[in-house]
């Protein structure tokens, strides 16, 4: 890919939070048509529709069959339609969404590609929605019967992190207070009412120590879409474009016995070189960035995608947010939709909410949540137990 080839011209999102009257096919719909709106495009130019994979999909209502077999073109009336497909890397899906959109486009079959994400939790219990999570990423036989969980491996990895860099507990829930300040901004945000403190962080019912239920993520309903296109094309029709710019990727590990990383608390080691060749790919630097946009679903992989990022000296982004820089007003906006921790999870689709919202912040379309000047951005995702990281470089501006 060469750099500023591509470009995202428009995008739309619906409420998070638990809608279990709205259907995943209404999700769809609603987003798919808000992306066309805000791109200022014709539904006919759209010539691929790709589809994330719906989590725990209801057999009795198969969104991903329909999706796959070429629902959602026919719906919105995409006569133009080429391509239908879906795909899933978990919490990584924006970014393979993204390169598959991208080859697409570089076949020169279409100019104009939709990427869609919808999501319903709320139609599964609580406790049909802890099972799936609870095992979902993790060896069943090295791992499961051990009691290995998200939050227990989140939990263990805090506790290492803490003790290695000297992190307290305090600025580990000053993360979860940041999120929450930049989800207050955002109307579509599951936690957007109650502002929360590092005290009450602390004090809430403890899951797996040491984190708290207030540092964890919550899952949620949802649904956001995006519209890529050359950036030729994008150009005509689009008054700012955000051009992806440089991107890097590495896989690490399926059963975490096995990651390719010395241990999960050093996490940054790994993942540092990952981040600079993006930067360089790019042309752009750290300290070019407007905004990092950082999806970890806890608070100390925050921390950990931050240490490796060459912007601060590792161990010391907890001071950092802690200290209010990374919030509202701050010099470095870090998460500006308050990610898994505060704007919801949706699945497949917590890395697309934070692309989408790196589009609208690169556009000046952010509403309360906007960076004033924003021009680049660094955005990353990743997805199982931590198995894999994409950093990708965007703005709205190709640097010469």
């Amino acid at each position: 890919m060469s750099k500023g080839e591509f470009a995202i011209i428009g995008t739309g999102e619906v409420p998070c939070g638990n809608y279990p009257e709205r259907s995943e096919f209404e999700i769809a719909y609603t987003v798919a048509r808000q992306a066309i709106q805000d791109a200022g495009i014709d539904k006919n130019d759209i010539g691929a529709v790709l589809c994330a994979q719906h989590i725990m999909s209801n057999p009795d209502n198969d969104y991903n069959t329909e999706m796959v077999f070429g629902r959602l073109p026919e719906a919105i009336g995409a006569k133009g339609c080429k391509v239908t497909c879906m795909t899933s890397s978990g919490g990584a899906s924006s970014f393979s969404l993204r390169k598959t959109a991208e080859g697409i486009l570089h076949s020169g079959e279409t100019d104009t590609v939709l990427v869609v994400h919808a999501q319903r939790f709320s139609t599964f219990t609580p406790n049909e929605q802890a099972k799936y999570f609870s095992i979902a990423g993790s060896d069943v036989e090295w791992e499961v019967p051990y009691g290995m969980t998200y939050n227990a491996l989140a939990a263990m990895i805090t506790q290492a992190y803490m003790n290695i860099t000297g992190t307290t507990i305090e600025q580990i829930a000053a993360v979860c207070v940041a999120n929450r300040k930049w989800a207050m901004l955002q109307p579509n945000a599951m936690f957007n009412q109650k502002e929360i403190t590092v005290e009450k962080v602390l004090n809430a019912r403890m899951v797996s120590y040491p984190l708290t239920t207030l540092m964890c993520n919550v899952l949620g309903d949802g649904g956001s879409a995006f519209i890529m296109t050359t950036a030729e094309k994008a150009r005509k029709v689009c008054d700012k474009p955000v051009y992806i710019l440089g991107e890097a990727s590495d896989y690490s590990h399926r059963t975490i016995t096995r990651a390719g990383m010395r241990d999960f608390a050093t996490m940054a080691e790994y993942l540092a070189p990952i981040a600079k060749r993006a930067f360089e790919r790019s042309g752009l630097g750290p300290e070019d960035m407007d905004i990092f946009q950082i999806y970890g679903s806890y608070p100390c992989i925050q921390l950990i995608i931050m240490d490796a990022l060459g912007l601060w000296e590792p161990g010391t982004t907890g001071a950092l947010v802690a200290s209010g820089e990374t919030s509202p007003g701050g010099k470095y906006p870090v998460t500006t939709n308050g990610e898994a921790l505060s704007f919801g999870h949706t699945g497949t689709g917590v890395g697309i909410a934070l692309l989408v919202e790196s589009v609208r912040q690169l556009q000046g379309k952010a509403g309360k949540a906007q960076v004033e000047g924003a021009r680049f951005i660094i955005e990353n995702t990743g997805g199982g137990a931590f198995m894999d990281c994409h950093f990708t470089v965007l703005g709205n501006q190709i640097p010469g």
